[in-house]
């Protein structure tokens, strides 16, 4: 990145999506991803949360999956509507007001006293996290240099995964705090967002936003504040590359999602989001109860395991991240979702598996995992044009919580009637859908520029 700014640095009259990788888009980039980092934080935390709360509260299995659930069941929720509000009135105000639903409702979710608290507080700090989906990602994609949209958008995402690692420490830290372990461990997601919500402060509005609404002369003025901290001239032709076709001065509309020129990405965006998580989400949440059902597993062990997954899958993140801008999105997705699926459906078929086998084939699910797990997102953040973009990114996003909410309620419910193993050759064949979706409908935008209008 430091080449790419040096290189850049001589060049006078630069289109904004050319502007060079600065200290700007790098503390965007980091704000945005701590908004995901939260999610896999929350996530995560509540899967280790679960073992606590069901000595406490001794639920029915089904009160266990809507605990597990209803975080994503608010996401749902958030991401729809706070998407559609983010292209009505702009991306900034949303982007610092978000994580207040988040920071309110994780503190009130630690002081539930039964399980109905538990479910509500968390269906609602759920929420903020949906709305930052699609807000974080959009934001960043239309700040974010063409040629590196894909590394900052899979950087973004990733922080999901550093976000489960921090869980699981933190996790392992209060471990042995008592039975009021699990209210610790929840109210403890509150500090981070608080600080997030203070450095977003200093973020402007999209260029591409206020373009499209028709304030040329303010996108201008933040475009050349963006160059002029990365050392160069932002170039005056076509608008600085911003404009493209102008969008008519007018409200979002779902309705554009289903047009005859956007149908299709917007199929591919929703339902490959869906499939991926009908099992990543029901894995997570559930990771440290699955794990301990298993031949010689303790409680310690299996939360030290469900750390070692999710620290390996940075390994996974890491390759995604170096390799999404030269190799392309497309291949990277498809080969991701066929490797979940034929794993799934191995882990599924073994019956009673030692505790070290399943292990090393839940390694190779968490890395297969990667591929579809980051590009996903850095699809729906690429493939809308900037009218709808976060009405788009929030609709797949949405999409994507009915699969999560499928696979969270369903798995423990499978779990006691019939077993594991249906679970899991479950979660495969929607994996080789999302392989099988991807290789027809998914187009390439590596190196693509946004789309405008």
């Amino acid at each position: 990145m430091m080449n790419d700014q040096g290189r850049a640095s001589s060049t006078a009259g630069m289109a904004f999506g050319d502007l060079p990788t600065s200290g700007f888009i790098r503390r965007l980039t980091f704000l945005s991803a701590m908004g995901l980092f939260l999610d896999g934080y929350d996530l995560t935390i509540i899967s280790v949360a679960l073992l606590f709360i069901k000595s406490d509260f001794h639920p029915a299995p089904y009160l266990v999956g809507l605990v597990g659930s209803a975080a994503v069941g608010g996401m749902l929720i958030g991401s729809l509507v706070f998407g559609n509000l983010t292209d009505r009135f702009g991306r900034r105000t949303m982007y610092l007001l978000d994580l207040l639903f988040f920071v309110i409702f994780t503190l009130l979710a630690a002081l539930s006293q039964n399980m109905t608290e538990l479910i509500v507080f968390r269906f609602l700090l759920g929420i903020g996290l949906g709305a930052d989906y699609p807000i974080s990602s959009t934001l960043t994609a239309e700040f974010a240099p063409t040629r590196r949209r894909g590394m900052l958008l899979v950087m973004t995402i990733a922080f999901w995964q550093v976000g489960a690692v921090v869980s699981y420490l933190v996790s392992l830290a209060l471990l042995h705090t008592g039975p009021d372990a699990w209210r610790w461990m929840l109210a403890s997601g509150a500090i981070p967002a608080i600080l997030v919500m203070w450095g977003r402060r200093s973020i402007p509005e999209s260029p591409r936003w206020l373009m499209a609404k028709g304030r040329k002369d303010q996108a201008i003025q933040i475009a050349k504040n963006v160059a002029q901290s990365s050392g160069v001239e932002l170039s005056t032709t076509d608008n600085a590359g911003l404009a493209g076709a102008i969008a008519p001065l007018r409200l979002a509309s779902f309705g554009r999602l289903f047009q005859k020129d956007l149908i299709r990405i917007t199929i591919f965006a929703a339902l490959g989001w869906f499939f991926f998580d009908v099992g990543n989400y029901a894995t997570v949440v559930f990771t440290p109860t699955i794990l301990k059902l298993l031949k010689g597993a303790t409680l310690a062990s299996s939360v030290e395991a469900s750390l070692a997954l999710a620290s390996f899958a940075l390994v996974g993140l890491i390759v995604v991240f170096l390799i999404v801008d030269y190799v392309g999105r497309k291949w990277l997705q498809a080969i991701g979702f066929l490797g979940l699926g034929l794993v799934f459906i191995m882990m599924g078929i073994l019956s009673h598996p030692a505790f070290g086998l399943f292990l090393g084939l839940f390694f190779v699910l968490t890395l297969a995992d990667q591929g579809p797990g980051s590009l996903t997102y850095v699809y729906a953040g690429e493939v809308f044009p900037t009218s709808v973009r976060a009405t788009g990114h929030g609709f797949a996003t949405a999409v994507s919580r009915v699969g999560a909410l499928l696979g969270i309620f369903v798995l423990p419910v499978l779990v006691a009637s019939v077993g594991l193993s249906a679970g899991l050759i479950l979660f495969g064949i929607c994996d080789l859908l999302g392989f099988g979706l991807t290789v027809w409908l998914a187009p390439e935008p590596k190196g693509k520029a946004l789309l405008n209008g």
